[in-house]
């Protein structure tokens, strides 16, 4: 995508040009909108004959208005008053923007366009004291109307080249007031410049006087940087009030909304940060469509990847959750402690903490009853205690045995997502651990796989059932161990293996999306009710795919995959290794399989053992990942059908297409449609089955 700039809008390839062209130009000259092009073709309309005693009433009403607006405004202050004016006057005449057109149907465009930029003009005056909270003079208050003289030339410039006129469109916003949130975040905003995804924007609202040259050069932001930069700071701002600068934030605001319809404003929240660009921005932010994105010097490292994300998926940011869920094993608690120690050192930053449901079984070992006690989820913070407790603990009702169809039930009413476009699960066994770049991975993963832009429209939600979190190590026997696929010719790295897609889902460590779990909760609901009226079991499942080490669950999915033509995406195993590792020398084995363990099963489980994992690795996972970073496209992943073998995605929908129509005839309860139409596909699967009391 070639490189955005503005015209006008200070890009800052232009802020090293020659300045004095500028200095001595008329504010005419920067083709701002200043006077009506047709006031010649204007006529008054035709007036219409008064009375003396309506004179005298409109009068009369003109003296009380001046007078009643004379007292307010004496009262509440020249700029609380400009408040209660047009937005519009709040901007010096020659500096207000035409309001923008409307389109009904955005445009996206496949590749951005160029935007051609004019010489910038003269810069400010040099900096003070670096534009503290002291910078401003608090014996000499300024509180007059609001003006912000520099915004309107960069806002107008900015506004058809960016599609700022649209509602959908690829404008990030970073913005600052302090001038050390603004070194934090310039070199963020640049990096996300340089990744071509976005229209990259800056809005500095400061008290400081530096100039926009010297603050990108003091940050070593050069000409080579596409970010476009704002100058939002309003008149006297080295001494205005507090109320004022609060009020120029929230105007600001209004008017980059306005002209720039921002997806995300990106702000450091830490105390670095002005108050009143604080309290401003998040008040102003409820009345736009942007999503808020607050980082902090300790996590600004640690969001490298945000960086790599376009603007659809970061415009998901702050709707994303997800659960986590985790079968406690009947007998040994030394894995799952593991797990749950492991979980609490994650790295929680940017992410709401997922609420954690661990199902028990009848008989809890009193040492695992004891650690459960003392467990805080989430865990502390800096020494301060979470708010919010999101720790369910589950315990069953002893039987004699667990049977498959019990298990599966048991597992499936454990969550339910709220939104099951934005809700999603995770299940991890507990012979699993995690390291602290676990949820970093998770959240980076589901913003780009199912909210970016490349993945609207291409429908990846038609092909994903989830996201495995560790590399598979056997095929479904489980004795035979696994051979990763190659990349294809064309998407070679230097990165050792590559991701790929495989029908066959992971019991390990799965991320479930939530409308998958939806039509998985629905397909097992059916399929138990017609396997409870049968007394024979069909031809096409008469035997199990999925070995007995795995969960019964496992086998559901599996089956559900097959019948939609679903896909679980798997990393490499050298990015598996950095956010989760698996365990075997104490393998659990489900409890509706326990009684059916061998001790060759049990050395099996033992030689494949994952390797190479370390709970304390500080390798960035991106550098685990293909081309410098980012996430490979779908279509440029080896795909394997669900015995291993390598298809596309035409072969694989006609191979759905066949084995749902031998379903819906052996197990649905259909007549054979073959030569009938295709039922749409029903989120809760109730398309794979026929019920003669008409559902």
């Amino acid at each position: 995508m070639p490189p955005p700039a503005a015209r006008g809008g200070w890009s800052v390839s232009q802020l090293w040009r020659d300045d004095e062209e500028m200095a001595n130009k008329k504010d005419d000259d920067l083709g701002l909108p200043r006077h009506t092009k047709h006031a010649d073709h204007w006529q008054p309309a035709p007036k219409a004959s008064l009375g003396v005693a309506s004179v005298l009433r409109l009068v009369l009403y003109a003296v009380v208005f001046f007078l009643t607006g004379y007292g307010l405004f004496r009262v509440i202050g020249p700029a609380a008053g400009a408040s209660s004016l047009d937005p519009a006057n709040l901007m010096p005449m020659y500096d207000r923007p035409r309001p923008p057109p409307r389109y009904d149907t955005p445009r996206m465009e496949e590749d951005a366009p160029i935007i051609k930029t004019p010489k910038t003009p003269k810069p400010q005056a040099k900096p003070n004291d670096g534009g503290s909270k002291a910078a401003a003079d608090p014996s000499k208050p300024y509180n007059g109307p609001l003006k912000l003289p520099h915004l309107g030339p960069s806002l107008e410039a900015i506004m058809l080249e960016t599609q700022g006129r649209m509602q959908k469109n690829r404008n990030v916003l970073f913005s600052a007031a302090s001038l050390k949130s603004a070194a934090l975040l310039l070199p963020m905003a640049c990096q996300m410049a340089t990744e071509r995804q976005n229209y990259v924007h800056f809005a500095l609202m400061s008290r400081s006087d530096i100039s926009i040259k010297e603050l990108l050069a003091i940050n070593g932001i050069d000409k080579s940087c596409p970010l476009v930069m704002h100058d939002a700071r309003p008149d006297h701002s080295t001494t205005t009030a507090e109320p004022r600068m609060t009020f120029s934030v929230t105007r600001a605001l209004y008017y980059i909304n306005l002209y720039m319809h921002p997806q995300v404003v990106i702000i450091d929240s830490s105390s670095t940060e002005e108050s009143y660009f604080l309290s401003g921005i998040r008040d102003k932010i409820r009345d736009t469509e942007a999503t808020l994105i607050e980082v902090s010097e300790k996590t600004a490292q640690r969001f490298s990847w945000l960086s790599k994300l376009d603007s659809s998926a970061l415009a998901a940011w702050n709707e994303v959750n997800f659960d986590i869920i985790i079968q406690a094993p009947r007998h040994g608690a030394g894995n799952l402690k593991r797990l749950l120690r492991s979980l609490a050192r994650t790295d929680m930053a940017g992410v709401s903490p997922p609420h954690l449901t661990i199902e028990l079984p009848s008989t809890v070992e009193e040492d695992l009853t004891s650690f459960l006690n003392g467990y805080e989820w989430p865990p502390k913070a800096h020494g301060v205690a979470p708010k919010t407790k999101l720790l369910s603990l589950r315990r069953r009702i002893p039987r004699h045995k667990m049977s498959e169809e019990e298990s599966s039930v048991r597992f499936l009413e454990s969550f339910w997502p709220a939104k099951p476009f934005h809700s999603h699960v995770i299940v991890l066994s507990p012979h699993t651990e995690v390291t602290s770049q676990f949820f970093h991975y998770v959240k980076y993963s589901i913003l780009q796989r199912r909210y970016s832009t490349i993945a609207n429209r291409q429908h990846w939600e038609n092909k994903l059932f989830g996201i495995s979190l560790s590399a598979p190590t056997a095929y479904l026997d489980d004795t035979t161990q696994f051979t990763p696929p190659k990349p294809l010719e064309e998407q070679g790295s230097n990165i050792e293996g590559t991701p790929f897609l495989w029908q066959v889902p992971s019991s390990d460590a799965i991320l479930i999306f939530g409308d998958k779990w939806v039509e998985l909760h629905g397909y097992v609901s059916q399929l138990l009710e017609k396997q409870h009226a049968s007394s024979t079991t069909p031809d096409l499942f008469a035997k199990k795919k999925i070995s007995t080490k795995h969960p019964a669950w496992l086998e559901y999915i599996l089956q559900l995959s097959r019948l939609r033509g679903y896909f679980t995406l798997y990393p490499t195993r050298q990015t598996a290794n950095t956010i989760v590792g698996i365990h075997t020398d104490l393998y659990d084995v489900p409890e509706e399989y326990e009684q059916g363990k061998t001790a060759e099963q049990e050395q099996d489980l033992i030689k494949l053992a994952s390797d190479g994992f370390d709970p304390a690795s500080h390798v960035d996972v991106l550098a685990t990942l293909p081309h410098e970073g980012d996430l490979p496209l779908l279509y440029h992943m080896p795909w394997l059908t669900w015995d291993g073998k390598n298809t596309d995605d035409g072969a694989i929908e006609k191979t759905a297409a066949k084995y749902k129509q031998a379903f819906r005839t052996q197990i649905g309860g259909c007549k054979d449609e073959s030569a009938g139409p295709v039922p749409a596909v029903d989120p809760n699967a109730r398309d794979l089955f026929c019920f003669t009391n008409g559902r």
